[in-house]
């Protein structure tokens, strides 16, 4: 309550007391602290970019290092693509119908045929081949028959 000075009335005996809340009491640093927080943040942050830059160096390293295997691996493809084309020409030279023909003539003793060395052959009769159905009495075997008919026939 306020107090009203009076003479004529004394309201002190009335009066309650006044309760003081708690102060909140803030605790402050000492400066030794905030520097040491400080130089401890300082070294994280130094540490943290040290860290990066590493990092960085490193990637560059293993980028270098996946390109001169790269170049190594086209070098290495290169070369034997080459030596890919001179074997398939040297097949082709081995191969082809000179080199044949001269095996033929000169190693095994062949030699190429003359027309006089042709004989042909006249066949009497029908040129016509018949094939004759063979009966079979196995139930399996008709079975089997009738089953590949039947996809024959759906076209399956």
């Amino acid at each position: 309550m306020a107090k009203i000075n009076n003479l004529a009335y004394d309201y002190s005996t009335y009066d309650e007391e006044e309760v003081q809340s708690p102060r909140k009491i803030k605790h402050r640093a000492n400066p030794s602290k905030k520097k040491a927080v400080s130089g401890i943040k300082a070294v994280g942050a130094a540490v943290a970019a040290m860290a990066l830059f590493c990092s960085m160096i490193y990637g560059r390293v293993e980028l270098s290092s996946l390109y001169t295997q790269q170049s190594e691996l086209e070098e290495r493809l290169t070369q034997l693509t080459n030596e890919n084309i001179s074997m398939e020409s040297e097949l082709a030279q081995k191969t082809g119908l000179t080199k044949v023909e001269e095996y033929a003539e000169n190693e095994l003793g062949l030699q190429k045929l003359d027309k006089s060395q042709i004989e042909y052959v006249e066949v009497e009769g029908d040129t016509v081949a018949e094939i004759v159905a063979q009966e079979d009495t196995n139930i399996f075997v008709r079975i089997k028959r009738w089953f590949s008919n039947l996809l024959e026939y759906i076209g399956a």
